[in-house]
């Protein structure tokens, strides 16, 4: 190992198998049985979701599963989000959002299909009713009740 002084730079020893194509990634390995997930998002920033219709997505070639937030939150309920600690007032953590959406790109629904192409083409089958709800920018706003 080589130490180096303040402010000098360090040679990179990875970068030739990366940038010639020879590095392995997560998406690279396949394993007997993988399953994969493509999740349904939000286009809101805040909405509610009146209704998840994915029938069709769970009809579809290769899906072995669809899960809503609803759903989830039945099983599941909400997922510890970093220290846990006694006493700790902190909103929940739902793996899905179920009844409201926070921000765009929230997680409404997932896919677990035979392959990635499988998931993603079902994910753009689910139907989502979205309500929706003003946006606060503003951060004193945002941190009223209500």
């Amino acid at each position: 190992m080589t130490i180096a002084s303040k402010g000098e730079s360090l040679k990179r020893r990875e970068d030739h198998r990366l940038i010639t194509g020879d590095g392995t990634y997560v998406d690279d390995v396949r394993l007997p049985g993988l399953s994969h997930v493509a999740f349904v998002r939000s286009p809101h920033a805040h909405a509610l979701i009146r209704s998840i219709d994915a029938s069709a997505a769970a009809a579809a070639p290769g899906v072995q599963r669809v899960f809503t937030g609803a759903e989830l939150q039945e099983q599941l309920g909400s997922l510890p989000v970093g220290w846990v600690l006694p006493d700790q007032n902190s909103p929940p953590h739902p793996p899905l959002a179920f009844e409201k959406v926070r921000y765009v790109g929230d997680a409404v629904a997932a896919i677990v299909a035979d392959s990635p192409y499988a998931a993603q083409d079902a994910a753009e089958l689910v139907r989502v009713d979205y309500e929706p709800l003003e946006t606060v920018i503003d951060g004193e706003k945002a941190t009223q009740k209500g």
